[in-house]
């Protein structure tokens, strides 16, 4: 009777073994597919982070908008797509940011020397935005423009470029330089808005009509 009882001399746990082995390709696919097409997400900054949460709080508090504005330098002023736009009349004014703004903000932007002329309308649509292009002098040719926001506050808008030191020995060809940006349609409500553009020796000011 014992030998009619007898099993297979196959060891228990074999039929887990074989499921294993079958599992395992499928792991390493699983891993290459998400590795390959995972976004990558930007390190947690704890410092960071809570800096611009507390800079964004001052903003706010100082009833000012910040706007990200997209900023290109043409190769030159005849292939500048902006160059068509008319001379503003501006009026330049001593330089540096409002002080309620200057105190808001937790690191300073370094701003160009100096603006020689503005281009640009009077008046804009609020839905279509609007083009800027303007010459400046960034004070030396150890910085290039890094990029450039728009805050409003009120009937308020101010424009403040900011510039970053060139890594090494790098150094710009010259420090005049053409700079076009993009304000995008719908940052702006209807109304009479006093434009500053902002620089730190000297700054220009004219009046901009949103319908």
């Amino acid at each position: 009777m014992n030998g009619l009882n007898n099993k297979p001399d196959t060891p228990e746990g074999w039929s887990m073994k074989w499921i294993a082995l079958a599992l395992i390709p499928l792991l390493v696919g699983y891993t290459f597919v998400t590795l390959h097409y995972r976004k990558p997400n930007r390190a947690y900054e704890p410092y960071n982070d809570l800096k611009t949460r507390g800079e964004t709080h001052n903003l706010l508090t100082a009833g000012f908008q910040r706007i990200v504005l997209n900023v290109e330098l043409p190769a030159d002023r005849a292939n500048d797509p902006a160059a068509g736009l008319q001379r503003l009349t501006s009026t330049a004014i001593p330089g540096g940011l409002p002080a309620d703004l200057k105190e808001s903000l937790f690191d300073q932007p370094a701003l160009p020397a100096s603006y020689t002329a503005a281009y640009a309308v009077t008046t804009m649509s609020s839905l279509l935005g609007q083009t800027l292009a303007f010459d400046c002098d960034t004070g030396d040719v150890e910085h290039q423009l890094a990029g450039a926001y728009l805050y409003v506050q009120g009937d308020k808008i101010i424009i403040a470029p900011e510039l970053e030191a060139l890594a090494g020995d790098l150094a710009a060809r010259r420090n005049q330089t053409h700079i076009r940006v993009a304000i995008p349609g719908g940052a702006l409500k209807p109304g009479t808005y006093s434009v500053l553009l902002a620089g730190r020796d000297s700054s220009l000011s004219w009046t901009l009509q949103v319908n």
